[in-house]
């Protein structure tokens, strides 16, 4: 039997529908949204989220002078032994650098600097011919010194006075060994010298501004000079002490 509603007269309100429904379907009915609201929420901030952006710690240069004290070095092209004495070997120096994170940066160093040294043979030449040959008994000499290190710097993130460590790897060059006179003159045959070197330092640093930094280091390293050559039961290791001054400018 079909309830007809008569024509004008009002249609039926929802609490008369809320209760022509039987209670336990209404409980279904709320479960089924309460479940679909649960797993909209999280859909739609996974369409709509993004990636938090990775921060940029920006980019580091930095440029100053270093002094550095080398021991000897043995060395078989020349057969002889290089003397660099005490006296620190000034070089200029830069580095770029990457910052990684608030305290850390991973670059590069490149120092240049022509210094003085004793060249000292192994032997001592007393044929006549020994003065037509450079240095043959000995000399003062001079060369380029080159450094090309890979550099990992950790520490500084404080504004104002704060230390640091810096640990390097890479090569000393030593180019164009000649003599210290009007002449001179080149010295063996080997125009330049590639030694594996590195170092580990400790440093102290002062940020006159957010950007502008300014650095003192301290560090001790060793390299090694070709074996080729050398005289059975040379050493072929040297050591080095290095102290560096620089300013670091962020960009």
């Amino acid at each position: 039997m079909t309830l007809m509603q008569p024509a004008g007269s009002p249609r039926p309100r929802l609490a008369t529908l809320v209760g022509v429904l039987p209670a336990r379907r209404w409980l279904r009915l709320g479960g089924v949204a309460l479940l679909l609201c649960a797993t909209a929420l999280p859909l739609t901030a996974q369409i709509r989220g993004r990636p938090p952006a990775r921060p940029d710690y920006g980019w580091w240069f930095s440029g100053g002078a270093s002094g550095v004290v080398l021991g000897s070095i043995n060395d078989g092209a020349t057969q002889s032994r290089w003397d660099f004495g005490s006296d620190p070997l000034w070089q200029v120096r830069g580095t770029l650098e990457k910052g990684i994170d608030e305290a850390t940066t991973l670059g590069v160093s490149l120092g240049y600097g022509v210094v003085d040294l004793a060249v000292t043979p192994f032997r001592t030449v007393t044929v006549p011919e020994a003065p037509q040959v450079p240095c043959a008994n000995g000399c003062q000499a001079q060369t380029e010194l080159w450094s090309l290190m890979g550099q990992f710097r950790s520490g500084g993130d404080r504004p104002g006075f704060h230390t640091f460590f810096e640990g390097q790897a890479g090569v000393t060059g030593f180019r164009n060994l000649r003599t210290r006179d009007s002449t001179q003159a080149p010295i063996g045959a080997t125009r330049q010298q590639f030694d594996l070197s590195g170092s580990l330092g400790f440093g102290f640093g002062y940020a006159l501004s957010r950007g502008l930094v300014a650095t003192l280091v301290q560090d001790f390293g060793m390299g090694w000079h070709s074996e080729a050559d050398l005289p059975e039961g040379t050493s072929r290791t040297w050591r080095m002490r290095n102290t560096r001054a620089s300013l670091r400018f962020a960009f």
